[in-house]
Protein backbone atom coordinates (compact mmCIF):
# COMPACT_ATOMS: atom_id res chain seq x y z
CA UNK A 1 0.00 0.00 0.00
CA UNK A 2 2.84 2.14 0.77
CA UNK A 3 4.35 2.20 -2.02
CA UNK A 4 1.08 2.08 -4.33
CA UNK A 5 0.28 5.48 -3.06
CA UNK A 6 0.97 7.31 -6.37
CA UNK A 7 -0.16 10.88 -4.19
CA UNK A 8 2.48 10.56 -1.42
CA UNK A 9 5.43 10.11 -3.88
CA UNK A 10 4.36 12.58 -5.70
CA UNK A 11 3.94 15.13 -2.65
CA UNK A 12 7.44 13.36 -1.25
CA UNK A 13 9.44 13.84 -4.47
CA UNK A 14 8.48 17.50 -4.99
CA UNK A 15 9.35 17.64 -1.07
CA UNK A 16 12.61 16.14 -1.82
CA UNK A 17 13.72 18.23 -4.86
CA UNK A 18 12.44 21.44 -3.04
CA UNK A 19 14.26 20.35 0.35
CA UNK A 20 17.69 19.18 -1.87
CA UNK A 21 17.51 22.40 -3.67
CA UNK A 22 16.98 24.35 -0.66
CA UNK A 23 20.11 22.95 1.26
CA UNK A 24 22.48 23.13 -1.54
CA UNK A 25 21.99 26.34 -1.84
CA UNK A 26 21.94 27.08 1.86
CA UNK A 27 25.31 25.25 1.88
CA UNK A 28 26.61 27.04 -1.25
CA UNK A 29 25.78 30.27 0.62
CA UNK A 30 27.25 29.45 3.95
CA UNK A 31 30.79 27.59 2.18
CA UNK A 32 31.06 31.41 0.31
CA UNK A 33 30.69 32.92 3.15
CA UNK A 34 32.93 31.22 5.38
CA UNK A 35 35.43 31.17 2.57
CA UNK A 36 35.68 35.21 2.20
CA UNK A 37 35.21 35.68 6.35
CA UNK A 38 38.71 32.86 6.39
CA UNK A 39 40.09 35.46 3.67
CA UNK A 40 39.33 38.53 5.59
CA UNK A 41 40.69 37.17 8.35
CA UNK A 42 44.04 36.02 6.68
CA UNK A 43 43.90 39.30 5.19
CA UNK A 44 43.88 40.88 8.64
CA UNK A 45 46.49 38.63 9.59
CA UNK A 46 48.90 38.87 7.45
CA UNK A 47 48.52 42.74 7.68
CA UNK A 48 49.26 42.58 10.90
CA UNK A 49 52.34 40.41 10.35
CA UNK A 50 53.58 43.12 7.74
CA UNK A 51 53.09 46.24 10.08
CA UNK A 52 55.28 44.51 12.70
CA UNK A 53 58.02 42.88 10.69
CA UNK A 54 57.66 46.59 9.20
CA UNK A 55 58.63 48.24 12.72
CA UNK A 56 60.84 45.24 13.25
CA UNK A 57 62.94 45.90 9.75
CA UNK A 58 63.08 49.48 10.31
CA UNK A 59 64.69 49.17 13.62
CA UNK A 60 67.26 46.63 12.14
CA UNK A 61 67.57 48.64 8.92
CA UNK A 62 68.95 51.37 11.26
CA UNK A 63 71.74 49.94 12.40
CA UNK A 64 72.45 48.48 8.83
CA UNK A 65 72.90 45.10 10.25
CA UNK A 66 72.08 42.87 7.16
CA UNK A 67 73.22 39.65 8.88
CA UNK A 68 70.80 40.79 11.67
CA UNK A 69 68.15 41.45 9.57
CA UNK A 70 68.82 37.46 7.99
CA UNK A 71 68.93 35.83 11.43
CA UNK A 72 65.33 37.94 12.53
CA UNK A 73 63.44 37.36 9.60
CA UNK A 74 64.60 33.45 9.93
CA UNK A 75 63.41 33.55 13.42
CA UNK A 76 60.26 34.87 12.43
CA UNK A 77 59.50 33.16 9.79
CA UNK A 78 60.00 29.87 11.75
CA UNK A 79 58.02 31.00 14.45
CA UNK A 80 54.89 32.33 12.57
CA UNK A 81 55.12 29.47 9.86
CA UNK A 82 55.49 32.39 7.15
CA UNK A 83 57.68 33.66 4.36
CA UNK A 84 59.13 37.05 5.37
CA UNK A 85 60.90 38.90 2.55
CA UNK A 86 62.85 42.87 3.01
CA UNK A 87 63.05 44.39 -0.90
CA UNK A 88 64.51 47.65 -1.89
CA UNK A 89 62.43 50.56 -3.49
CA UNK A 90 64.48 48.83 -6.27
CA UNK A 91 63.27 45.63 -6.10
CA UNK A 92 66.64 43.97 -4.98
CA UNK A 93 66.09 41.42 -2.54
CA UNK A 94 67.74 42.33 0.99
CA UNK A 95 66.82 39.49 3.03
CA UNK A 96 64.32 36.69 3.11
CA UNK A 97 63.55 33.71 6.10
CA UNK A 98 63.64 31.02 3.02
CA UNK A 99 66.04 31.53 0.98
CA UNK A 100 69.47 33.48 -0.15
CA UNK A 101 68.91 37.22 -1.18
CA UNK A 102 71.70 37.34 -3.33
CA UNK A 103 70.06 34.36 -5.57
CA UNK A 104 67.12 35.63 -6.05
CA UNK A 105 65.23 37.68 -9.03
CA UNK A 106 64.32 41.45 -8.72
CA UNK A 107 60.87 41.64 -7.14
CA UNK A 108 59.98 45.02 -8.74
CA UNK A 109 57.31 43.11 -10.58
CA UNK A 110 55.95 41.44 -8.09
CA UNK A 111 52.27 42.78 -8.19
CA UNK A 112 52.18 43.37 -4.82
CA UNK A 113 55.20 45.17 -4.85
CA UNK A 114 53.78 47.20 -7.66
CA UNK A 115 50.48 48.10 -5.17
CA UNK A 116 52.76 49.00 -2.31
CA UNK A 117 54.84 51.68 -4.34
CA UNK A 118 51.53 53.01 -5.54
CA UNK A 119 49.18 52.49 -2.78
CA UNK A 120 51.84 51.69 0.43
CA UNK A 121 50.52 47.56 0.41
CA UNK A 122 49.94 45.33 -1.97
CA UNK A 123 48.39 41.79 -1.93
CA UNK A 124 48.21 38.97 -4.45
CA UNK A 125 48.03 35.27 -4.78
CA UNK A 126 50.46 33.20 -7.39
CA UNK A 127 52.70 30.64 -7.77
CA UNK A 128 55.98 31.29 -6.16
CA UNK A 129 58.90 29.62 -8.49
CA UNK A 130 61.33 29.51 -5.17
CA UNK A 131 58.92 27.69 -3.16
CA UNK A 132 56.71 25.68 -5.83
CA UNK A 133 54.15 26.27 -4.50
CA UNK A 134 50.82 28.95 -4.48
CA UNK A 135 51.22 31.58 -2.46
CA UNK A 136 49.56 34.79 -0.84
CA UNK A 137 51.31 37.90 -0.67
CA UNK A 138 51.16 41.05 1.09
CA UNK A 139 53.75 44.02 0.80
CA UNK A 140 53.77 46.90 2.68
CA UNK A 141 56.32 50.13 2.71
CA UNK A 142 58.58 50.20 5.91
CA UNK A 143 58.40 54.08 6.14
CA UNK A 144 54.73 54.50 4.43
CA UNK A 145 54.24 58.67 5.86
CA UNK A 146 57.68 59.76 4.38
CA UNK A 147 58.30 61.31 0.95
CA UNK A 148 61.79 58.85 0.50
CA UNK A 149 62.01 56.31 -1.81
CA UNK A 150 61.32 53.22 1.56
CA UNK A 151 61.71 49.54 0.93
CA UNK A 152 59.38 47.02 1.17
CA UNK A 153 58.65 43.95 3.70
CA UNK A 154 56.61 41.29 2.60
CA UNK A 155 54.77 38.74 4.35
CA UNK A 156 53.79 35.24 2.51
CA UNK A 157 51.76 32.14 3.51
CA UNK A 158 51.18 29.18 1.56
CA UNK A 159 47.75 29.09 -0.12
CA UNK A 160 47.70 24.62 0.87
CA UNK A 161 47.53 25.33 4.40
CA UNK A 162 45.00 28.09 3.95
CA UNK A 163 42.93 25.55 0.99
CA UNK A 164 42.96 22.97 3.76
CA UNK A 165 41.62 24.96 6.24
CA UNK A 166 39.19 25.78 4.31
CA UNK A 167 38.50 22.44 3.10
CA UNK A 168 37.69 20.77 6.30
CA UNK A 169 35.41 23.86 7.03
CA UNK A 170 33.58 22.93 3.86
CA UNK A 171 33.09 19.61 5.12
CA UNK A 172 31.92 20.37 7.99
CA UNK A 173 29.57 22.33 6.35
CA UNK A 174 28.44 19.64 3.59
CA UNK A 175 28.32 17.34 6.09
CA UNK A 176 26.34 19.70 8.41
CA UNK A 177 24.15 19.74 5.34
CA UNK A 178 23.79 16.37 4.60
CA UNK A 179 22.64 15.73 8.21
CA UNK A 180 19.88 18.23 7.76
CA UNK A 181 18.81 17.14 4.23
CA UNK A 182 18.25 13.26 5.74
CA UNK A 183 16.63 14.51 9.06
CA UNK A 184 14.57 16.84 6.63
CA UNK A 185 13.67 14.20 4.59
CA UNK A 186 12.95 11.63 7.27
CA UNK A 187 10.19 14.43 8.61
CA UNK A 188 9.10 15.34 5.35
CA UNK A 189 8.53 11.81 4.57
CA UNK A 190 7.03 11.20 8.03
CA UNK A 191 4.40 13.99 7.53
CA UNK A 192 4.05 13.26 4.21
CA UNK A 193 2.78 9.69 5.09
CA UNK A 194 0.22 11.23 7.76
CA UNK A 195 -1.12 13.35 4.92
CA UNK A 196 -1.10 10.96 2.54
CA UNK A 197 -2.80 8.52 4.77
CA UNK A 198 -5.61 10.98 5.97
CA UNK A 199 -6.10 11.82 2.06
CA UNK A 200 -6.18 7.89 1.03
CA UNK A 201 -9.05 7.28 3.90
CA UNK A 202 -10.74 10.42 2.27
CA UNK A 203 -10.38 8.45 -1.18
CA UNK A 204 -11.51 5.31 0.17
CA UNK A 205 -14.64 6.72 1.41
CA UNK A 206 -15.39 8.41 -1.41
CA UNK A 207 -14.90 5.14 -3.06
CA UNK A 208 -16.75 2.94 -0.47
CA UNK A 209 -19.77 5.65 -0.76
CA UNK A 210 -19.35 5.60 -4.76
CA UNK A 211 -20.59 1.88 -4.08
CA UNK A 212 -23.11 2.58 -1.73
CA UNK A 213 -21.87 2.22 1.59
CA UNK A 214 -23.23 5.03 3.03
CA UNK A 215 -23.08 4.18 6.67
CA UNK A 216 -19.28 4.41 6.20
CA UNK A 217 -17.81 7.25 8.10
CA UNK A 218 -13.98 8.83 8.79
CA UNK A 219 -13.16 9.16 12.60
CA UNK A 220 -10.76 12.63 12.96
CA UNK A 221 -9.61 14.46 15.72
CA UNK A 222 -7.90 17.77 13.66
CA UNK A 223 -9.76 20.45 13.24
CA UNK A 224 -7.28 21.53 10.04
CA UNK A 225 -8.24 21.68 6.78
CA UNK A 226 -7.78 17.97 6.22
CA UNK A 227 -9.62 17.37 9.23
CA UNK A 228 -12.49 20.24 8.01
CA UNK A 229 -12.69 17.98 4.24
CA UNK A 230 -13.24 14.62 6.51
CA UNK A 231 -15.99 16.01 8.66
CA UNK A 232 -17.51 17.71 4.83
CA UNK A 233 -16.68 14.16 3.30
CA UNK A 234 -18.81 12.75 7.00
CA UNK A 235 -21.72 14.94 6.60
CA UNK A 236 -21.80 14.19 2.57
CA UNK A 237 -21.92 10.37 3.47
CA UNK A 238 -24.79 11.24 5.99
CA UNK A 239 -27.02 13.65 4.15
CA UNK A 240 -26.53 11.25 1.31
CA UNK A 241 -27.88 8.50 2.59
CA UNK A 242 -30.86 9.88 4.21
CA UNK A 243 -31.44 11.03 0.27
CA UNK A 244 -30.99 7.65 -0.73
CA UNK A 245 -33.56 6.18 1.92
CA UNK A 246 -35.87 8.75 1.23
CA UNK A 247 -35.90 8.51 -2.64
CA UNK A 248 -36.18 4.44 -1.96
CA UNK A 249 -38.80 5.00 0.35
CA UNK A 250 -40.55 7.06 -2.42
CA UNK A 251 -39.73 5.11 -5.14
CA UNK A 252 -41.02 2.01 -3.43
CA UNK A 253 -44.11 3.65 -2.74
CA UNK A 254 -44.83 5.09 -6.11
CA UNK A 255 -43.58 1.64 -7.60
CA UNK A 256 -46.57 0.04 -4.86
CA UNK A 257 -49.07 2.42 -6.45
CA UNK A 258 -47.95 1.89 -9.66
CA UNK A 259 -48.20 -1.94 -9.69
CA UNK A 260 -51.38 -1.81 -7.70
CA UNK A 261 -53.60 0.69 -9.73
CA UNK A 262 -56.60 -0.78 -11.38
CA UNK A 263 -55.64 1.84 -14.06
CA UNK A 264 -53.15 0.79 -16.52
CA UNK A 265 -49.89 2.76 -16.97
CA UNK A 266 -47.43 2.52 -19.53
CA UNK A 267 -44.61 4.55 -19.83
CA UNK A 268 -42.55 4.76 -23.63
CA UNK A 269 -39.69 7.26 -23.70
CA UNK A 270 -38.73 9.91 -26.98
CA UNK A 271 -37.94 6.39 -29.30
CA UNK A 272 -41.43 5.22 -28.17
CA UNK A 273 -40.24 2.18 -26.50
CA UNK A 274 -41.59 1.06 -23.65
CA UNK A 275 -39.80 1.48 -20.49
CA UNK A 276 -42.29 0.51 -17.54
CA UNK A 277 -45.86 -1.29 -17.77
CA UNK A 278 -47.51 -1.86 -14.62
CA UNK A 279 -49.60 -5.53 -14.40
CA UNK A 280 -52.82 -3.70 -15.15
CA UNK A 281 -51.88 -2.59 -18.17
CA UNK A 282 -49.91 -5.92 -18.93
CA UNK A 283 -53.01 -7.84 -18.31
CA UNK A 284 -55.50 -5.43 -20.17
CA UNK A 285 -53.50 -6.01 -23.18
CA UNK A 286 -52.07 -9.14 -22.56
CA UNK A 287 -48.82 -8.65 -22.36
CA UNK A 288 -45.58 -9.92 -20.16
CA UNK A 289 -43.92 -6.82 -17.69
CA UNK A 290 -40.25 -8.38 -18.42
CA UNK A 291 -40.48 -9.21 -22.22
CA UNK A 292 -42.05 -6.26 -23.52
CA UNK A 293 -38.91 -3.61 -21.51
CA UNK A 294 -37.35 -1.35 -23.93
CA UNK A 295 -39.57 -2.86 -27.30
CA UNK A 296 -41.14 -1.01 -29.51
CA UNK A 297 -44.49 -0.31 -27.88
CA UNK A 298 -46.07 -0.15 -31.96
CA UNK A 299 -44.65 -3.87 -32.26
CA UNK A 300 -46.06 -4.84 -28.56
CA UNK A 301 -49.63 -3.47 -29.07
CA UNK A 302 -51.51 -3.66 -32.42
CA UNK A 303 -54.05 -0.82 -31.53
CA UNK A 304 -54.43 2.35 -34.21
CA UNK A 305 -56.03 4.29 -31.31
CA UNK A 306 -52.79 4.28 -29.58
CA UNK A 307 -50.60 4.56 -32.10
CA UNK A 308 -52.60 7.87 -33.12
CA UNK A 309 -53.42 9.10 -29.71
CA UNK A 310 -49.41 8.96 -29.19
CA UNK A 311 -47.96 10.39 -31.98
CA UNK A 312 -51.03 13.25 -31.81
CA UNK A 313 -49.53 13.94 -28.26
CA UNK A 314 -45.75 14.10 -28.99
CA UNK A 315 -46.39 16.17 -31.48
CA UNK A 316 -48.76 18.84 -30.47
CA UNK A 317 -47.47 18.41 -26.32
CA UNK A 318 -51.08 18.66 -25.77
CA UNK A 319 -52.55 15.51 -23.67
CA UNK A 320 -54.97 13.46 -25.71
CA UNK A 321 -57.96 11.35 -25.31
CA UNK A 322 -58.95 8.71 -27.37
CA UNK A 323 -61.45 5.24 -26.90
CA UNK A 324 -60.56 1.75 -28.31
CA UNK A 325 -62.13 -1.79 -28.24
CA UNK A 326 -59.86 -4.92 -28.16
CA UNK A 327 -61.21 -8.12 -29.10
CA UNK A 328 -60.36 -10.99 -26.54
CA UNK A 329 -61.61 -14.68 -27.61
CA UNK A 330 -65.51 -13.89 -26.66
CA UNK A 331 -65.15 -11.18 -25.00
CA UNK A 332 -64.82 -7.22 -25.71
CA UNK A 333 -62.70 -4.86 -24.11
CA UNK A 334 -63.51 -1.02 -24.36
CA UNK A 335 -60.58 1.10 -22.72
CA UNK A 336 -60.65 5.09 -22.31
CA UNK A 337 -57.09 6.20 -23.61
CA UNK A 338 -55.12 8.91 -21.94
CA UNK A 339 -52.01 9.82 -23.29
CA UNK A 340 -49.72 12.97 -21.65
CA UNK A 341 -46.24 14.32 -22.61
CA UNK A 342 -43.67 13.28 -19.70
CA UNK A 343 -40.83 15.82 -19.47
CA UNK A 344 -37.49 16.83 -17.38
CA UNK A 345 -36.87 19.52 -15.22
CA UNK A 346 -35.61 21.40 -17.98
CA UNK A 347 -38.84 21.28 -19.68
CA UNK A 348 -37.83 18.74 -22.75
CA UNK A 349 -39.66 16.05 -24.06
CA UNK A 350 -38.78 12.56 -22.65
CA UNK A 351 -41.72 10.43 -23.75
CA UNK A 352 -45.22 10.14 -22.81
CA UNK A 353 -47.38 7.99 -20.31
CA UNK A 354 -49.83 6.12 -21.47
CA UNK A 355 -52.86 5.50 -19.15
CA UNK A 356 -55.75 2.65 -19.72
CA UNK A 357 -58.80 2.49 -17.86
CA UNK A 358 -61.17 -0.28 -18.47
CA UNK A 359 -64.78 1.11 -19.37
CA UNK A 360 -65.88 -2.34 -20.79
CA UNK A 361 -68.35 -2.56 -17.63
CA UNK A 362 -69.68 0.88 -17.80
CA UNK A 363 -70.16 0.51 -21.42
CA UNK A 364 -71.81 -2.69 -20.73
CA UNK A 365 -74.12 -0.88 -18.19
CA UNK A 366 -74.94 1.62 -20.92
CA UNK A 367 -75.88 -1.03 -23.23
CA UNK A 368 -78.44 -2.35 -21.06
CA UNK A 369 -79.49 1.54 -19.62
CA UNK A 370 -79.97 1.72 -23.74
CA UNK A 371 -81.79 -1.76 -23.76
CA UNK A 372 -83.66 -1.07 -20.54
CA UNK A 373 -85.18 2.46 -22.15
CA UNK A 374 -86.28 0.72 -25.09
CA UNK A 375 -87.48 -2.21 -23.67
CA UNK A 376 -89.63 -0.36 -21.24
CA UNK A 377 -90.60 2.02 -24.17
CA UNK A 378 -91.80 -0.86 -25.99
CA UNK A 379 -93.18 -2.72 -23.54
CA UNK A 380 -94.93 0.22 -21.81
CA UNK A 381 -96.15 1.64 -25.78
CA UNK A 382 -98.01 -2.22 -26.41
CA UNK A 383 -100.64 -1.87 -23.75
CA UNK A 384 -101.33 1.57 -24.01
CA UNK A 385 -101.47 1.05 -27.71
CA UNK A 386 -104.03 -1.66 -27.23
CA UNK A 387 -105.81 0.03 -24.59
CA UNK A 388 -105.89 3.49 -26.97
CA UNK A 389 -106.84 1.63 -29.92
CA UNK A 390 -109.84 -0.26 -28.30
CA UNK A 391 -111.38 3.24 -26.28
CA UNK A 392 -111.16 4.77 -29.84
CA UNK A 393 -112.95 2.23 -31.47
CA UNK A 394 -115.55 2.32 -28.63
CA UNK A 395 -115.84 5.99 -28.45
CA UNK A 396 -116.18 5.95 -32.43
CA UNK A 397 -119.03 3.10 -32.58
CA UNK A 398 -121.21 4.75 -30.52
CA UNK A 399 -123.67 1.59 -31.58
CA UNK A 400 -121.67 -0.92 -30.76
CA UNK A 401 -123.61 -3.94 -28.89
CA UNK A 402 -123.04 -4.99 -25.59
CA UNK A 403 -121.51 -8.13 -26.24
CA UNK A 404 -118.64 -6.29 -27.89
CA UNK A 405 -118.22 -3.50 -25.82
CA UNK A 406 -117.73 -6.15 -22.72
CA UNK A 407 -115.54 -7.76 -24.87
CA UNK A 408 -113.42 -4.94 -25.46
CA UNK A 409 -113.54 -3.41 -21.67
CA UNK A 410 -112.21 -7.01 -20.50
CA UNK A 411 -109.34 -6.18 -23.02
CA UNK A 412 -109.02 -2.75 -21.94
CA UNK A 413 -109.02 -4.46 -18.33
CA UNK A 414 -106.29 -7.08 -19.52
CA UNK A 415 -104.30 -4.25 -20.87
CA UNK A 416 -104.69 -2.22 -18.05
CA UNK A 417 -103.42 -4.98 -15.55
CA UNK A 418 -100.37 -6.06 -17.45
CA UNK A 419 -99.49 -2.14 -17.77
CA UNK A 420 -99.87 -2.21 -13.93
CA UNK A 421 -98.13 -5.15 -13.46
CA UNK A 422 -95.20 -3.91 -15.80
CA UNK A 423 -94.77 -0.49 -13.90
CA UNK A 424 -95.21 -2.21 -10.45
CA UNK A 425 -92.20 -4.37 -11.75
CA UNK A 426 -89.95 -1.45 -12.97
CA UNK A 427 -90.76 0.56 -9.68
CA UNK A 428 -89.06 -2.52 -7.78
CA UNK A 429 -86.28 -3.31 -9.36
CA UNK A 430 -85.51 0.53 -9.86
CA UNK A 431 -85.46 0.61 -5.86
CA UNK A 432 -83.81 -2.04 -5.21
CA UNK A 433 -80.93 -1.27 -7.83
CA UNK A 434 -80.96 2.54 -6.34
CA UNK A 435 -80.79 0.88 -2.69
CA UNK A 436 -83.71 3.08 -2.03
CA UNK A 437 -85.79 0.43 -0.72
CA UNK A 438 -86.34 -0.02 3.34
CA UNK A 439 -84.03 -3.14 4.86
CA UNK A 440 -86.77 -3.88 7.49
CA UNK A 441 -84.03 -7.18 7.69
CA UNK A 442 -85.11 -9.94 10.31
CA UNK A 443 -85.13 -13.59 10.98
CA UNK A 444 -87.35 -15.34 8.10
CA UNK A 445 -87.80 -19.51 8.23
CA UNK A 446 -87.60 -19.91 4.37
CA UNK A 447 -89.42 -23.13 4.88
CA UNK A 448 -92.57 -21.26 5.97
CA UNK A 449 -92.06 -18.54 3.44
CA UNK A 450 -91.90 -21.25 0.93
CA UNK A 451 -94.99 -23.22 1.86
CA UNK A 452 -97.21 -20.24 1.73
CA UNK A 453 -96.37 -18.74 -1.86
CA UNK A 454 -97.19 -22.70 -2.65
CA UNK A 455 -100.06 -22.13 -0.89
CA UNK A 456 -100.85 -18.51 -2.66
CA UNK A 457 -100.09 -20.52 -6.52
CA UNK A 458 -102.11 -23.76 -5.69
CA UNK A 459 -105.19 -22.59 -7.40
CA UNK A 460 -103.53 -22.08 -10.30
CA UNK A 461 -101.36 -25.53 -10.32
CA UNK A 462 -104.74 -27.24 -9.97
CA UNK A 463 -105.95 -25.50 -13.40
CA UNK A 464 -103.49 -26.07 -15.40
CA UNK A 465 -103.34 -29.86 -13.35
CA UNK A 466 -99.31 -29.47 -12.37
CA UNK A 467 -97.81 -31.73 -9.82
CA UNK A 468 -96.30 -29.62 -7.37
CA UNK A 469 -93.55 -31.56 -5.28
CA UNK A 470 -92.44 -30.06 -1.91
CA UNK A 471 -89.33 -31.50 -0.22
CA UNK A 472 -88.13 -29.75 3.30
CA UNK A 473 -85.64 -31.10 4.66
CA UNK A 474 -86.12 -28.99 7.67
CA UNK A 475 -88.67 -26.89 9.39
CA UNK A 476 -86.40 -24.51 10.42
CA UNK A 477 -84.14 -23.24 8.31
CA UNK A 478 -83.66 -19.40 8.95
CA UNK A 479 -82.16 -16.31 6.99
CA UNK A 480 -81.48 -12.83 7.75
CA UNK A 481 -83.61 -10.75 5.44
CA UNK A 482 -86.27 -8.15 4.40
CA UNK A 483 -89.99 -10.58 4.42
CA UNK A 484 -91.64 -8.92 1.82
CA UNK A 485 -88.85 -9.23 -0.83
CA UNK A 486 -87.91 -12.72 0.12
CA UNK A 487 -91.45 -13.46 -0.10
CA UNK A 488 -91.28 -12.00 -3.97
CA UNK A 489 -88.34 -13.92 -4.76
CA UNK A 490 -90.00 -17.27 -4.18
CA UNK A 491 -93.46 -16.05 -5.92
CA UNK A 492 -91.48 -15.32 -8.76
CA UNK A 493 -89.35 -18.56 -9.05
CA UNK A 494 -92.78 -20.79 -8.33
CA UNK A 495 -94.63 -18.32 -10.62
CA UNK A 496 -92.35 -18.48 -13.38
CA UNK A 497 -92.06 -22.62 -13.12
CA UNK A 498 -95.75 -22.38 -12.97
CA UNK A 499 -96.29 -20.56 -16.28
CA UNK A 500 -93.86 -22.27 -18.11
CA UNK A 501 -94.57 -26.22 -17.21
CA UNK A 502 -97.47 -27.53 -19.77
CA UNK A 503 -100.45 -28.65 -18.60
CA UNK A 504 -99.77 -31.85 -16.38
CA UNK A 505 -96.64 -31.47 -15.96
CA UNK A 506 -94.48 -31.52 -13.00
CA UNK A 507 -93.19 -28.76 -10.26
CA UNK A 508 -90.78 -29.98 -7.04
CA UNK A 509 -89.84 -27.41 -4.52
CA UNK A 510 -86.71 -28.36 -2.42
CA UNK A 511 -85.77 -26.68 0.99
CA UNK A 512 -82.30 -27.83 2.47
CA UNK A 513 -79.78 -26.27 4.12
CA UNK A 514 -75.72 -26.43 4.73
CA UNK A 515 -73.04 -26.11 7.52
CA UNK A 516 -73.09 -21.86 5.92
CA UNK A 517 -76.35 -21.35 3.60
CA UNK A 518 -79.78 -21.97 2.74
CA UNK A 519 -80.87 -23.23 0.06
CA UNK A 520 -84.06 -23.01 -1.88
CA UNK A 521 -84.53 -25.23 -5.20
CA UNK A 522 -87.62 -24.89 -7.92
CA UNK A 523 -87.33 -27.41 -10.14
CA UNK A 524 -89.90 -28.20 -13.55
CA UNK A 525 -90.44 -29.86 -16.22
CA UNK A 526 -90.68 -27.08 -19.17
CA UNK A 527 -89.35 -26.64 -22.21
CA UNK A 528 -86.11 -26.02 -20.98
CA UNK A 529 -83.53 -23.37 -21.79
CA UNK A 530 -80.56 -23.63 -24.30
CA UNK A 531 -77.14 -22.64 -22.70
CA UNK A 532 -77.01 -18.83 -24.16
CA UNK A 533 -80.27 -18.08 -23.07
CA UNK A 534 -78.97 -19.32 -19.58
CA UNK A 535 -76.39 -16.80 -19.55
CA UNK A 536 -78.41 -13.70 -20.06
CA UNK A 537 -82.01 -15.06 -18.39
CA UNK A 538 -82.06 -12.54 -15.57
CA UNK A 539 -81.41 -9.33 -17.81
CA UNK A 540 -83.97 -6.90 -17.59
CA UNK A 541 -86.73 -7.54 -20.27
CA UNK A 542 -84.66 -10.61 -21.50
CA UNK A 543 -87.00 -13.35 -23.00
CA UNK A 544 -86.19 -16.75 -24.30
CA UNK A 545 -89.77 -16.60 -26.53
CA UNK A 546 -90.94 -13.42 -26.65
CA UNK A 547 -94.19 -14.53 -28.28
CA UNK A 548 -95.20 -16.96 -25.86
CA UNK A 549 -94.02 -14.24 -22.55
CA UNK A 550 -96.31 -12.04 -23.53
CA UNK A 551 -98.90 -14.53 -24.12
CA UNK A 552 -98.20 -15.67 -20.71
CA UNK A 553 -98.41 -12.04 -18.98
CA UNK A 554 -94.69 -11.90 -18.41
CA UNK A 555 -93.50 -8.61 -17.58
CA UNK A 556 -89.67 -10.15 -18.57
CA UNK A 557 -88.61 -8.22 -15.41
CA UNK A 558 -89.60 -11.53 -12.83
CA UNK A 559 -86.03 -13.12 -13.02
CA UNK A 560 -84.10 -9.84 -12.97
CA UNK A 561 -86.03 -8.82 -9.25
CA UNK A 562 -85.12 -12.64 -7.96
CA UNK A 563 -81.01 -11.28 -8.97
CA UNK A 564 -80.92 -8.22 -7.41
CA UNK A 565 -83.41 -9.77 -4.42
CA UNK A 566 -80.31 -12.27 -4.20
CA UNK A 567 -77.83 -9.92 -4.41
CA UNK A 568 -79.38 -7.56 -1.91
CA UNK A 569 -79.01 -10.40 0.63
CA UNK A 570 -75.32 -11.02 -0.61
CA UNK A 571 -76.64 -14.64 -2.43
CA UNK A 572 -76.62 -16.13 -5.01
CA UNK A 573 -79.27 -17.20 -8.11
CA UNK A 574 -78.44 -19.64 -10.49
CA UNK A 575 -80.21 -21.72 -13.24
CA UNK A 576 -79.91 -25.82 -14.76
CA UNK A 577 -81.44 -26.48 -17.83
CA UNK A 578 -81.84 -28.95 -20.08
CA UNK A 579 -83.59 -28.24 -23.29
CA UNK A 580 -86.95 -30.23 -23.61
CA UNK A 581 -86.42 -31.81 -19.89
CA UNK A 582 -86.91 -28.73 -17.88
CA UNK A 583 -85.24 -26.05 -15.44
CA UNK A 584 -84.24 -26.07 -12.31
CA UNK A 585 -83.39 -22.43 -10.60
CA UNK A 586 -81.76 -22.32 -7.25
CA UNK A 587 -81.76 -19.50 -4.35
CA UNK A 588 -78.68 -19.84 -1.86
CA UNK A 589 -78.48 -17.29 0.95
CA UNK A 590 -76.24 -16.85 4.44
CA UNK A 591 -77.98 -19.81 6.70
CA UNK A 592 -78.57 -17.55 10.40
CA UNK A 593 -77.91 -19.92 13.12
CA UNK A 594 -81.34 -19.70 16.34
CA UNK A 595 -81.61 -22.06 18.66
CA UNK A 596 -85.07 -24.40 18.72
CA UNK A 597 -87.19 -23.70 20.78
Amino acid sequence: MLFRSQFLWRLYTAYVAITIVSTALMGALIIRQVTESSMRDIDQSLAVRTEFLAQVTAKILENDSKEQLQQTLEHLGRKTQSRLTVVSFDGLVIADSRGQASLMDNHGDRPEIIDAKRNGFGVSSRFSNTLEQNMIYRAQQITPNTNTNSDFVRVSLPLSAIDEKLSQLRAIIAISVIIVTLAALILGFYFAKRVSDRISKLSSLAEVISQGEYEKRIQTTQQDELGKLAEAFNRMARNTSDRIAKVSTEHKRLTTIFRGMVEGVIDVDQEQKIVHINHAAAKLLKLSTETCINKPIGEQIRSREIKQALEQAISTQVPVKAQMRLKQGSEALVLDVYVAVLYNDKNDSIGAVIVLHDVSELDHLEHIRRDFVANASHELKTPITAIRGLTETMLDDKQMDSETRDNFLSKIQAQNLRLSALVSDLMTISRLESDESPQNFQSINIAEATLRSISTNASTCQEKQLDVAVDIQDQYIFINGDIQTINQLIDNLIVNAVKYTASGGQITVKVCRTETEAILSVTDTGVGITPYHQLRIFERFYRVDKGRSRELGGTGLGLSIVKNIADRHRGAVGVESTVGKGSTFTFRLPLLIIDKI
